[in-house]
């Protein structure tokens, strides 16, 4: 089945999802911290999906650069975050700098009575290299793992920021045909070797910046990283499990990827057009129904995306009806993703060659 979750515009349809998810009855169903991304610059924006996962505990909401929406505003005080204990009970995270929040939208949630915190930055590259150093502090240690997206190509890094919010892994940017200082220095910063994962192929990251990253550690490719919407199959289907640099001293081993190749999941659809509402739609797989983002165009379902589904729900003997336990979320109003596209998601989860 599929649920569309949507407000008149992107900023209800952000707070629709952390209804969705925090019911905000009691402490122990309140976000960790409210974290404000910038509703223009997707560079700025994608980097602050990270910081959802714990031990932030953390909802995503946009905000204008020069005033807070009211929409934003009444989910906030809804929330009302707990405040994140390990950074003095922050409640409100600002992603980025005065560019892109201003110091008056900032005196805007303190009058609320809120304690808030700058992950600054004056361009993504630096947003995203101070985002991944303000975890590892909270950490205290730089995760091995970390996504690199190209800068001329944010849409194919939209996908990832699901895995994200579940998993927490480091994400940092690379420009064309160069590699920022800032990302730079974060990979450096890694103990002995980084495990890179690009988001896009050869004609989005280029084959000489990957032998340039080597330098650092690891690198692979997500696979089908030709487009966003091929991209988010190969996420789904993805998994890289292995050792980390950490695993002497009892640490996780490494584990990259859903791999999904059964029924029985869940799974976010979006528009990446209207990155604006996927990105707050990545709680759901912090909180709610852990599952991969695919994506899709307002009245197509793209032929990568459908071949998927339809893989997937065919019966397996061993769990034949595994399919009935299938969902979606239908990401934003019918101009986003519309009611045909919907239905015909809603029967490719539950029968074998279904909406075709």
């Amino acid at each position: 089945m599929t649920t569309r979750l949507a407000g008149s515009n992107e900023y209800e349809t952000a707070t629709a999802f952390t209804q969705n998810v925090y019911t905000a009855i009691n402490e122990h169903t309140r976000p960790g911290a409210a974290i404000l991304i910038n509703d223009s610059d997707l560079g700025a924006a994608l980097p602050g999906v990270a910081v959802i996962h714990h031990p932030i505990d953390g909802a995503v909401l946009l905000t204008e650069q020069d005033s807070l929406p009211e929409a934003t505003r009444e989910e906030i005080e809804r929330l009302h975050p707990e405040g994140v204990h390990v950074d003095g009970n922050v409640q409100v995270y600002l992603v980025g700098g005065e560019r892109y929040i201003s110091s008056g939208v900032r005196q805007t949630i303190e009058g609320m009575g809120l304690k808030t915190s700058r992950i600054p930055g004056d361009s993504p590259a630096e947003v995203a290299a101070n985002v991944d150093q303000y975890l590892s502090t909270i950490h205290a240690n730089h995760r091995d793992t970390t996504f690199i997206a190209d800068l001329d190509d944010l849409r194919t890094a939209i996908p990832a920021q699901s895995w994200n919010a579940h998993g927490g892994d480091g994400f940092l940017y690379v420009d064309g045909d160069r590699i920022p200082e800032v990302t730079r220095r974060q990979l450096d910063a890694r103990f002995d070797e980084a495990y890179m994962y690009l988001l896009g192929d050869e004609s989005r990251i280029s084959a000489q910046v990957a032998r340039e990253l080597a330098q650092f550690g690891h690198v692979q490719r997500i696979p089908q990283g030709s487009d966003p919407y091929k991209l988010s199959v190969g996420f789904a289907g993805y998994k890289d499990l292995g050792r980390n640099q950490g695993w002497v001293f009892g640490e996780w081993p490494r584990n990259i990827g859903w791999g999904i190749a059964e029924s029985g999941h869940n799974f976010i659809f979006a528009n990446p057009e209207n990155w604006q509402t996927a990105l707050p739609a990545c709680v759901e797989s912090h909180r709610g129904k852990h599952g991969p983002m695919l994506l899709v165009e307002s009245d197509t379902i793209p032929a990568a995306v459908g071949n998927y589904l339809t893989n997937l729900t065919r019966p397996h003997e061993a769990a034949p009806y595994d399919r009935k336990y299938n969902h979606g979320w239908i990401v934003g109003d019918t101009n986003q993703i519309s009611q045909r596209v919907q239905a015909r998601l809603h029967t490719m989860l539950q029968e074998p060659g279904g909406g075709q």
